[in-house]
């Protein structure tokens, strides 16, 4: 953790004096907190939202990234259930047709299943959900299932 610093401070000083970007691929968020000014999330090989870091980060727009960002502990305060993003991720050779989130989306709608959609504006973030369609074209939300009892 202490080599990690040492490298994040560097890449930030180097950047800083010579006017240049970095461009970070890691899972490990606290980096991405540290280090970077935005953000691309993806998703399946593909951006699934993208931009300032604060606003991912606190205002996700597309599911998957709030999926993402629910299922990190949170340091110190009250510790709720973390989120769990149900099923699993496609193989890479067997993406589903349109977005490729959809089979595991809470709010994937029909379209969703057979149009992939590119990033739209979403607040001060891009996402590419058809949530954000601004032709108010997105998704029927699918209905929650009926519990079996």
């Amino acid at each position: 953790v202490s080599i990690q610093a040492q490298i994040i401070a560097l890449l930030k000083r180097l950047c800083r004096e010579h006017g240049t970007a970095v461009m970070l691929v890691t899972h490990d968020m606290g980096v991405i907190a540290e280090t970077a000014d935005r953000v691309a999330v993806m998703y399946a090989g593909r951006v699934a939202e993208s931009g300032p870091v604060r606003d991912v980060v606190k205002n996700a727009r597309h599911p998957y990234t709030s999926g993402l960002m629910g299922s990190i502990p949170a340091l110190g305060g009250e510790q709720g259930k973390l989120t769990q993003i149900e099923g699993s991720m496609p193989r890479l050779t067997e993406i589903p047709p349109g977005c490729a989130f959809n089979p595991r989306c809470p709010h994937a709608g029909e379209r969703c299943t057979v149009e992939r959609p590119e990033l739209l504006p979403a607040g001060r973030s891009f996402a590419a959900c058809w949530l954000y369609d601004a032709r108010g074209v997105g998704p029927k939300l699918r209905q929650p299932e009926a519990a079996h009892g």
